[in-house]
């Protein structure tokens, strides 16, 4: 199965395509303002003709920009395939890395959220909480003395090749998505509400995560 996998969830911009657990190429460039510049010349690059057998994107937590040019780039290319596509949390990403470089036991995976604010969860073998999103003196003191992975002095991206090697297995198994999420976790207005309806789920609809509340509320007149 030849997945084609991307993320925008972060500064990065990040596609790979993957055929069964041999990367045949991948991209990458970081640059927060231009994901909806640079991602389609990436994915033509990357894909190089090949037929596409399923589409997976990292659907954040992220900031709203970014994170919806790749999401809706999944979903408009496999309309235009007819293939299906599948999203995955960007942190799992972040978290599967992690582990295939030697880290283990519980540890944190976390993203630059902006506004002094970051998306993190909580990792064993699987996701055992989150995504959420908060400002360090919000966190509980338990959680920083976990490792932390993604943020700080050496930050990491989510990486395509990571996404791909997640859902591979799952895809070929034909573990079924997580149930639909609603509107009301997608969009953040409900603290917690994202990350207790996922669970451990790791292959999700492929909506974004916003996990943060929306800037702008419709107002109701009375």
């Amino acid at each position: 199965m030849i997945i084609l996998a991307l993320d925008t969830s972060s500064a990065a911009t990040s596609v790979a395509l993957f055929d069964g657990d041999v990367i045949l190429k991948s991209a990458r460039h970081i640059d927060a303002r231009r994901h909806a510049e640079v991602l389609a010349p990436m994915i033509v690059e990357v894909v190089a003709g090949r037929t596409v057998d399923a589409v997976v994107c990292g659907v954040g937590p992220g900031p709203y920009t970014g994170l919806r040019v790749g999401v809706a780039s999944a979903a408009s290319l496999g309309l235009a395939w007819r293939v299906p596509v599948v999203g995955i949390c960007s942190l799992d990403a972040i978290a599967y890395a992690a582990r295939a470089g030697g880290i283990s036991g519980e540890f944190i995976a976390g993203l630059d959220a902006r506004r002094k604010e970051i998306y993190w969860a909580r990792y064993g073998e699987q996701r055992l909480a989150g995504p959420y999103v908060n400002r360090p003196d919000e966190l509980d003191p338990e959680l920083l003395t976990l490792p932390w992975v993604g943020v700080g002095d050496t930050p990491a991206y989510p990486d395509a090749t990571a996404l791909a090697r997640i859902a591979s297995p799952l895809l070929s198994a034909g573990v079924p998505l997580a149930a639909r999420i609603t509107n009301l976790a997608t969009h953040g207005t409900d603290d917690g509400a994202t990350a207790k309806q996922l669970g451990n789920q790791q292959l999700l609809p492929p909506f974004p995560l916003y996990v943060r509340r929306p800037d702008a509320v419709a107002g109701i007149k009375s």
